[in-house]
């Protein structure tokens, strides 16, 4: 449990890395990667004639499926990201135009970007941050909600009678 637990960890801790390259998208990939290669490792060992799905089981489902949906939001993000500076780029290259000078050579002159699309880029730079933040704080309330449950339920299943002796023969 405690490996999955570090993964889990460190994909929090990933929120705090830049998310302008793909250095983040990379890292969490490989989490991913790593939980499905202990997973396998995970499907050697346990017993395979259980009637019910066991607890670790579903700690480590629920951990990829979080990792997972972490992943899909750091590419949602950078999408919203890129989109700004695309429109920053854009208008940048849409201002550039050719000059005649007097003496008949060709110039290139730059004229600012209109202010107005410097906001709308802007905009889709502060919605991607608004984006991560909000993912940022659910995914944190999500993780202390499902461990709190599965903490419970662990309990609950520790004080049932007959249980104790095989959690000790086990653990």
């Amino acid at each position: 449990m405690l490996p999955v637990f570090s993964f889990l960890v460190l994909d929090v801790t990933s929120y705090f890395m830049d998310a302008d390259g793909a250095d983040k998208l990379s890292f969490k990939v490989t989490l991913l990667l790593a939980i499905s290669v202990l997973l396998l490792i995970l499907n050697d060992i346990l017993p395979s004639t259980a009637e019910k799905l066991p607890l670790i089981g579903i700690y480590c489902s629920v951990i990829f499926s979080l990792i997972g949906i972490s992943i899909l939001e750091t590419i949602f993000v950078n999408y919203l990201k890129a989109k700004g500076a695309e429109i920053r780029s854009a208008a940048f290259v849409q201002r550039t135009v050719a000059v005649i000078d007097q003496d008949d050579g060709v110039r290139e002159v730059q004229i600012p970007p209109d202010q107005n699309e410097i906001k709308i880029s802007l905009c889709w730079m502060r919605v991607a941050e608004m984006t991560d933040t909000i993912f940022f704080i659910l995914y944190i309330v999500t993780i202390i909600v499902f461990l709190s449950v599965l903490a419970s339920i662990w309990i609950a299943h520790i004080g049932m009678p007959g249980n104790k002796s095989d959690l000790i023969k086990s653990g």
